[in-house]
């Protein structure tokens, strides 16, 4: 609380002009630093100028056969050194700036002195010795104007004497560079001149700064004056006052339309606080009211809830009872009626185990007549093997023939050509009819010899179907026995499975019956269930409906009570504002 007691002492134009007036003073001093380096530029560049001119005017006015005396012979004794240093003392008079002037000449990169205005009298000067004390600024500028043949311009420098700037000119003799000319400047001039500007543009900056901050505060004085009748306004509205009268501002800026907003906010709530202090109090007489009537209509459903729920509870035990006699009931009937299906189902696999054995049965008198017919193929089989084993011996006997027939032509055609090359020129013809008769004859010879070896294998194969065959009518036999024994098995198979088969159906006819009995007791007393359990349904669907009356209207009652402690909260806080 001390805090923000603390913090309202600043007004918000106090802040403005404390933050505005450092913005002020940050820019003028921008502007006060930016005029004395323009200041300090200018007179540098001025002095460059002048000491220019005025070096110029020098060397131009010195008489440089006595000063190309005074290098050859220096000293204070010779009459040039005088008269040079009266030309030196009358232009410095004239110049009215120039602090010093004075003539170097130069050795070996040193300066030696030559002659100088009358200020540097008092000095002990040993012309044969070099300059001592300068500046190596001073010296450099002095030996690079002596060997480069232009004027050269230091920058500030310091020695024993104080600041200068100073410029150095060649002097020239017959096109040569003979000695230097050296002009001083004290650079306390332009501080002096810097120092003065400085005060000046600081008094300026001041008055400057003292006027603007006064322009500011007014300025913001003035347009944080309706701000001030604003905040007046929201203080009353937050107190609770809101009988303030209802005016426009004249100004259209954003303090302006800020005013008006607040102006017709304090109307607006002004209207609707009015309306909530009227309809609160109604609303505290109807709540009131409600309240009353919610009481009675909650004791009078207590007891109506209180009489069905005892109904509903003696409907609900008959129809407990009722439902499990019904579940015993429909468990016996299932449990008969998986029976009765069970032996059905036994009855129909034990037909069809009949069936299937008498079709077994049958099969296997007709596999045993096939197989005494692949019995008898079998022997007709191996009979035909036989007899084609003869054949084909006769056909090993018929190669053999034509075998040796072969050899006794290809004996006849040798014998034939040997004749005919006895016969010379005349057994020509012959020799060749006797030479294709021996190719043919040995072709046969080797046909023969392959149908030979052909009849061979188709008798090794021969037999060894026989034997197959006849492997194989012994076993078709032995089929037939075994085949012969499972026929007698089936016939007993059969005679079992028909007497079964008809106990199984005469059990089934006495279940159904009992089936038919037990689902008959089962309808009569599912009606009975099916009744009691409306009526139990209708007696809880009553009893949850009372319950939930007598809950909403509690509910009611609760609310109602809360409507008339919070409309009497409310009319607390809504008398608080005045009207």
């Amino acid at each position: 609380m001390k805090k923000a007691t603390k913090e309202r002492r600043f007004s918000l134009k106090f802040k403005m002009a404390l933050f505005l007036i450092p913005i002020v003073i940050v820019i003028f001093m921008a502007i006060l630093q930016l005029n004395i380096t323009t200041l300090k530029t200018g007179l540098s560049r001025d002095l460059e100028h002048e000491m220019e001119g005025v070096g110029n005017m020098t060397v131009m006015q010195l008489d440089l056969e006595k000063i190309t005396s005074l290098v050859n012979q220096p000293g204070k004794d010779s009459p040039d050194f005088e008269q040079v240093q009266q030309q030196l003392d009358f232009i410095k008079k004239v110049q009215g700036t120039l602090d010093s002037a004075y003539i170097w000449r130069m050795k070996d990169g040193k300066p030696y002195s030559v002659v100088y205005t009358s200020d540097l009298n008092n000095a002990e000067v040993d012309f044969s010795k070099p300059v001592d004390g300068l500046s190596p600024v001073n010296v450099n500028a002095g030996l690079k104007a002596y060997e480069s043949g232009t004027r050269q311009i230091t920058p500030m420098y310091k020695d024993a004497l104080g600041q200068w700037r100073s410029i150095i000119l060649p002097i020239r003799s017959e096109g040569k560079v003979i000695a230097v000319l050296g002009i001083d400047y004290s650079y306390e001039y332009i501080t002096d001149v810097i120092n003065a500007s400085r005060t000046k543009q600081i008094i300026i900056t001041l008055v400057g700064i003292a006027i603007t901050g006064v322009i500011i505060y007014l300025t913001v004085h003035r347009l944080l004056l309706p701000l001030r009748r604003v905040v007046s306004m929201a203080n009353s509205i937050a107190d609770g006052d809101l009988r303030i009268q209802d005016f426009t501002a004249t100004s259209k800026d954003e303090i302006g339309q800020l005013y008006n907003a607040i102006s017709k906010m304090n109307g607006n709530l002004h209207s609707l606080i009015h309306n909530i202090q009227e309809q609160s109090k109604l609303m505290i007489s109807s709540s009131e009211q409600l309240s009353i009537g919610a009481s009675e209509t909650e004791s009078y459903s207590l007891s109506v809830t209180k009489d069905i729920n005892e109904v509903a509870g003696q409907t609900a035990t008959t129809s407990k009872i009722a439902d499990e006699t019904v579940i015993v009931l429909e468990e016996t009937a299932l449990g008969i009626q998986r029976i009765a299906e069970s032996t059905s189902t036994a009855s129909e696999e034990s037909n069809q185990m009949s069936e299937d054995a008498e079709s077994g049965h049958h099969v296997l008198l007709q596999l045993t007549s096939q197989m005494e017919a692949i019995n008898q193929s079998v022997g007709n089989i191996s009979e035909v093997l036989q007899s084609l084993n003869l054949r084909i011996s006769e056909i090993g006997n018929f190669t053999d023939l034509i075998t040796e027939v072969s050899q006794q032509t290809n004996l006849l055609s040798l014998n034939a050509s040997i004749e005919a090359a006895r016969a010379g020129e005349h057994g020509t013809g012959f020799a060749v009819v006797a030479s294709e008769i021996r190719k043919l004859a040995e072709s046969t010879g080797k046909s023969a010899a392959g149908i030979s070896e052909l009849v061979a294998r188709i008798q090794s194969s021969t037999q060894d179907s026989v034997a197959a065959a006849e492997h194989g009518q012994q076993e078709t036999t032995r089929g037939m026995s075994l085949a012969a024994e499972a026929g007698q098995a089936f016939s007993r198979i059969l005679g079992s499975t028909s007497n079964v088969a008809m106990q199984m159906q005469e059990i089934s006819a006495s279940l159904q019956q009992i089936s038919a009995s037990s689902e008959e007791a089962t309808a009569s007393v599912t009606e009975l269930k099916y009744a009691a359990g409306s009526i139990a349904s209708t007696s809880g669907q009553v009893s949850d409906a009372a319950g939930k009356q007598l809950d909403f209207i509690q509910e009611i009652s609760k609310s109602t009570q809360a409507l008339s402690s919070v409309s009497h909260k409310l009319q607390e806080l809504i008398m608080v504002f005045k009207v």
